[in-house]
């Protein structure tokens, strides 16, 4: 049998098997979430204590990463890459490593399972092989690790997750691949712009449609826009006041308006899933027709926002006391 046939049959062999690893990876990442967010805040104090021994004055820039130089000889942590404003140009990025062997059990059972799979192929199928195999697992892994954190961590203020490491105005914590591919968990910048910033934003994403995904908008006042079809996902609005400005059809999964005010406005149509409204005040706003599983809104507030029978099933209610 020649190799490229004796790669292909096995490909075909080991299908089933990567389509139960994957569920059973995705079961066990969720079983985990709350271990992973203790992973970022456990990371998170060594940095800082690295940042103080190597006398970093800050970052801005925080990477998680599994290393495949690691992978191939099973050793199952991630790196914490640390740099400040001048980004991988930093001659002094601040490094640390995190076990993640508990979290990767699934992906070391299927390891096995496919070394396993291999005997018979008279050395057609190689190591190499496998690993290549094992490598395109961890793009999905990675994915499942980005959407539970984005929404663990949305309370990193409050839970002082990143009170150890000095960070800039502007920061970004970022998930996947060493140098590669990664995605935001993170996004701050505390950093008042300029009042016509916004609008020049809106309309760059006529040629850019992500521009607005995971923008943040600080202690400014955004008015009288009608804005359609717009991806804004985990868009920010902090300190902020938002009036007169109806969103139609726009996707505002996890979105965050923390300390904002919302006057005038409408929410018609879009997809609110996991928007958080907590610490925000409405005034004639109105979220009909609107997607609102797993939203957060101030348990004082929803009297008065017209929400339907239906969409009262699906959001999360904020009481002070539990903040």
């Amino acid at each position: 049998m020649d190799r490229e046939t004796a790669l292909q049959n096995y490909k075909e062999e080991i299908s089933e098997k990567i389509s139960a690893f994957r569920s059973r990876m995705g079961d066990h990442v969720l079983k985990h979430a709350e271990d992973l967010e203790a992973l970022v805040e456990k990371a998170m104090k060594l940095l800082g204590d690295q940042m103080a021994k190597q006398e970093k004055e800050y970052v801005c820039f925080m990477y998680f990463s599994l290393l495949k130089t690691d992978l191939i000889n099973r050793n199952y942590r991630v790196l914490l890459h640390g740099l400040d404003i001048s980004w991988y140009m930093d001659n002094e990025p601040a490094e640390v490593y995190v076990d993640v062997k508990e979290l990767f059990m699934p992906f070391d059972e299927l390891w096995n399972c496919l070394a396993a799979a291999n005997q018979g192929y008279g050395g057609s199928v190689n190591d190499y092989d496998i690993r290549n195999l094992l490598f395109d697992e961890l793009t999905i892994i990675d994915n499942m690790i980005c959407q539970i954190l984005r929404y663990r961590l949305r309370d990193w203020e409050r839970k002082g997750i990143f009170d150890s490491v000095t960070r800039s105005p502007y920061w970004i914590l970022r998930w996947g691949e060493y140098r590669d591919q990664s995605e935001i968990l993170v996004q701050t910048d505390r950093v008042e712009k300029a009042p016509g910033v916004w609008k020049a934003e809106l309309l760059k994403t006529g040629r850019k449609p992500e521009n607005m995904v995971f923008s943040y908008w600080y202690k400014g006042t955004y008015e009288n826009r009608t804005i359609k079809d717009m991806d804004m996902r985990f868009i920010t609005f902090e300190g902020s006041t938002i009036q007169n400005v109806v969103f139609q059809n726009c996707n505002l999964e996890g979105s965050r308006f923390p300390g904002s005010r919302l006057v005038g406005c409408s929410f018609e149509g879009c997809n609110l899933w996991g928007a958080d409204f907590r610490e925000c005040a409405f005034e004639q706003t109105s979220l009909a027709g609107a997607e609102l599983s797993a939203a957060v809104f101030p348990a004082e507030s929803v009297p008065f926002l017209n929400i339907s029978a239906e969409q009262l099933q699906v959001i999360r209610l904020d009481r002070e006391e539990e903040s």
